[in-house]
């Protein structure tokens, strides 16, 4: 099954300013989000059979992609919460 990549923007429309602040501003935002995109890379290479990886270790990257992305909404949303 084919994934799209996951953009955090896309995904969360509603804290693009979140995003764009911490991006700018916070080392460890930048540092996490550098691993979500390229674990995101990799998930869209092997879905589109740019890349050969065996099931069990695409799991084992898809589900650190989604504790990252977990943890960056959860940054996102707390600089939204303290900025209002």
């Amino acid at each position: 099954m084919r994934t799209p990549n996951q953009n955090l923007t896309e995904s969360f429309p509603e804290l693009k300013d979140a995003f764009h602040d911490l991006k700018m501003n916070n080392h460890h935002f930048q540092h996490v989000l550098k691993r979500y995109e390229e674990l995101d890379t990799i998930v869209h290479k092997v879905d589109h059979e740019q890349e050969v990886m065996s099931d069990f270790e695409l799991e084992k990257i898809k589900k650190e992609r989604v504790t990252l992305k977990d943890e960056l909404y959860n940054m996102m949303n707390n600089h939204k919460t303290t900025r209002n």
